[in-house]
């Protein structure tokens, strides 16, 4: 089923409640690490009321995505048109609003390169399972989805550079007085992280000096932080992004300056999958993906579905 590239938070009268689009909860991508998306999910749903009470922005994220100077000056063959697959299984990035109409981060992305590239496109909504598929069998041109970027995955698909990276945050109490969130900063303080997670990994590596609390789930690790029984938590930027700025946190918290990029944390990077060998689609959406980079469209994108993006991103 293919769908109008022209379908967004702000137009065919979808209803938009602060700066979030009210969707209608379905369930989460299994592709782009499973309970995250299905978190985020549950999460998206508290993050209305938290815009209407006009709660402060975090800092800044860095810029979304490397840009290739030497890309902008290559002669490329021509695109005229792209056939987005899809499922709307994933929010914030993939989702249906209240209207049925497709919507999210990854979808306004791809409308606003198709509109600045002059490039005729469309979505077709399959099942997750079925996207690789669908782009080997002819059925369309490009996967907009979180597809992981794993050794098995290279094997058939090529990817461009990401539009979204995947970091890691700490969030703290509003009443803490620490104000940085570097490793001499939190020494001695009690970081609580979800267990068996490659941030638990990452922050016992990094952060020695701290008193590092494993919890079994994200929703541990939350309420021990909003009831003061530890003084950080890290995790996924988004999902705490999500959290301390939704109405489950009841207000009690913010996230700490500073964004964590590494490598440990790619695998949930964000970006467009081609077939294998696609060079020329490969390198035009990362050409006018490097336009939306430099010319800020990103990050206004970005400020619709992401409250972690509500200031202006780094470059």
């Amino acid at each position: 089923m293919e769908e109008s590239t022209h379908m967004d938070c702000n137009r065919g009268g979808t209803r938009n409640t602060g700066n979030a689009c009210i969707f209608s909860g379905r369930s989460a991508a299994r592709a782009w690490g499973g309970g995250l998306a299905a978190l985020l999910g549950a999460l998206l749903m508290f993050w209305p009321a938290a815009a209407r009470a006009g709660q402060s922005a975090p800092d800044a994220i860095p810029g979304f995505r490397h840009v290739d100077a030497a890309l902008a000056s290559r002669t490329l063959k021509p695109v005229s048109s792209i056939r987005f697959l899809l499922s709307p299984d994933f929010p914030p990035f993939v989702y249906r609003n209240a209207n049925g109409a497709l919507t999210g981060f990854s979808v306004a992305v791809a409308q606003s390169l198709c509109r600045g590239a002059r490039i005729n496109c469309a979505f077709a909504v399959v099942r997750p399972e079925e996207l690789t598929a669908a782009l080997r069998d002819g059925r369309g041109d490009a996967i907009l989805y979180g597809m992981r970027m794993t050794t098995k995955a290279f094997s058939t698909l090529d990817f461009t550079r990401p539009y979204m990276k995947a970091l890691s945050a700490f969030a703290c109490r509003k009443q803490t007085p620490v104000k940085a969130a570097d490793a001499r900063a939190l020494a001695g303080k009690r970081i609580g992280v979800v267990k068996n997670t490659i941030h638990a990994r990452w922050l016992k590596e990094n952060y020695p000096h701290s008193r590092i609390q494993f919890m079994n789930s994200f929703r541990d690790a939350a309420e021990a932080l909003r009831t003061a029984k530890t003084d950080a938590f890290f995790g996924d930027w988004l999902q705490l992004s999500f959290w301390t700025a939704g109405s489950a946190s009841r207000g009690c918290c913010r996230l700490l300056p500073g964004w964590f990029p590494a490598r440990a944390f790619a695998w949930n990077d964000l970006a467009i999958a081609v077939k294998r060998g696609d060079n020329a689609l490969r390198d035009t959406l990362d050409r006018y993906l490097d336009n939306m980079q430099k010319d800020g469209r990103l990050t206004a994108i970005a400020r619709r579905f992401l409250p972690a993006a509500g200031r202006e991103a780094g470059q």
